[in-house]
Order: C-alpha cells, then structure tokens, then sequence
C-alpha cells in the first residue's frame, strides 16, 4: 500500500518510534514518523471549520498489523502541534530532539525552538503517562499483574516488557528535559542499556518496578524546583509560529 504524497507546505518529518528512541530492536520494528505541516490561508482563514485534520498514513492496510520495514506516518497542522507540545505532551516533544527525514528551513527552527517548550508543567504529563502504565503491569488497572497487551511477552518475561520499557524511558527522558532544556537521541549510555535489557526481558519484573519507583519519586521531586521555569515560553513559541505561517504564505 502506498503512503500520499506529503502536503507542500510540510516543514518537518521526523521519526519517533523505538528506533528513534535507541531502544527498538534490529530488524523487527516498523518505522513511526510524525509529520509538521503549516496551514493554508483557506484551511486557516476559510469556511472550513476544522482547517487540517490529524491524519494517520500507513503502509498497511486499516486493521492489517506495521511489520518491519512499513511507516506508520501522522500528520499535525503545526498549529495543533504546537499547543500539544505547549502542554506537554511527551510525544510532541519528542519530536524537537528526534532524528529528521524531511526539514525546511522553517522545520530546522521548529526543532531549535524545542528548549523554549520546556518548564515544570511537562512533570505531570510525562509522571502521569508513566503512572498509568505502571498500574496496569501491576494489575491495578486492566488485566493480571504483569500484563499490558502483547501476551507473548507476557508468556516468555512474565510481563509485557515493552510496554515497561516506555513507561521507564518516559520518566527518564522527563528528567533529561527538566535538568538540560533537552533529550538526547537516541538514548545512550547506562540508562540506554539498562532500557533496551527492559526490552528484551533480562530485567525481572521486580527490578523494573523498584527503579520505575525511584524515577516516579524523582519526577515528584524536580517537579517542585522552583528554580527550573515553571511553563513554556508561550510568547516566543506564539511569535515563532505566527511568523511561520506568514512566510509560508508569502512563498
């Protein structure tokens, strides 16, 4: 099946999956990309009530599994972008640190805008997300102890160690923001390593859980420094994204 064509007026596309994050596996994974595209004066300006729609492209079929090698590719106004990152949302984020497939000169500004989306206010986001899948691996919400939705995993680990690992990587890539303005990609070092061990099973469910503990206390912690500013900087994003859309139209 082939993906559309990307809209002309695409600034960024970037790639946000495990790969991405260093903690995929080689040879298995399918190819997660997010893509920036600036509204038109009709979708922005017009009688169209919702401007650019979310969309997702795929290589596979609607309700057909990614493999390897197949793109699963969403699509954002960089409006809606934006004001996702603005509260944030961990996965918009991301994508200002994330490995680049497509960038303009407008995409390459985005992503050097990205410590300027950084404050206090991500913690509850980021710990929230972590939060809610630790419980269900605990059993605490949906399924047995242990489970989060890839029984496989479940039958050969005795918990759904993927799943474990991103909720991990959340806590750990929320602390990297708050203590640089940024996250490196892909993760790298001890916490890379001991991520991809999540990932392949080699940490017991017991050790994931006692060190998530740690990070969860971490977050509680860094989430109080009132040293670290407490939101984003609405006004340079906003004259940022205004100017964006300005010079889109003009060329």
């Amino acid at each position: 099946m082939t993906i559309p064509e990307l809209p002309d007026t695409t600034i960024l596309v970037v790639e946000i999956g495990s790969t991405a994050h260093g903690t995929g596996i080689p040879g298995v994974e399918d190819r997660d990309e997010m893509a920036i595209v600036v509204e038109t004066p009709e979708q922005l300006l017009g009688l169209d009530e919702d401007g650019f729609r979310s969309v997702m492209h795929r290589s596979q079929p609607e309700g057909a599994p990614s493999g390897p090698g197949d793109i699963d590719r969403t699509l954002h106004s960089l409006r809606r972008f934006v004001r996702m990152a603005v509260g944030g949302n961990p996965s918009m984020l991301m994508a200002m640190w994330a490995p680049a497939h497509l960038s303009t000169p407008l995409g390459d500004e985005l992503q050097a805008l990205g410590e300027a989306f950084v404050g206090r206010h991500v913690v509850p986001r980021y710990r929230g997300y972590m939060q809610s899948q630790a419980r269900r691996l605990l059993g605490e919400s949906g399924g047995g102890q242990g489970s989060g939705g890839r029984p496989e995993l479940v039958e050969k680990f005795g918990y759904d160690t993927k799943f474990a690992m991103h909720a991990s990587r959340l806590g750990f890539q929320c602390l990297e923001l708050l203590s640089t303005g940024g996250m490196a990609l892909p993760i790298e070092g001890e916490i890379g390593e001991w991520l991809r061990s999540v990932r392949h099973g080699a940490v017991s469910f017991d050790d994931w859980w006692d060190r998530t503990l740690d990070l969860d206390a971490q977050l509680e912690t860094i989430g109080a420094d009132e040293s670290i500013r407490p939101e984003a900087d609405r006004s340079t994003i906003d004259a940022w994204c205004i100017e964006a859309h300005h010079r889109t139209w003009a060329s």
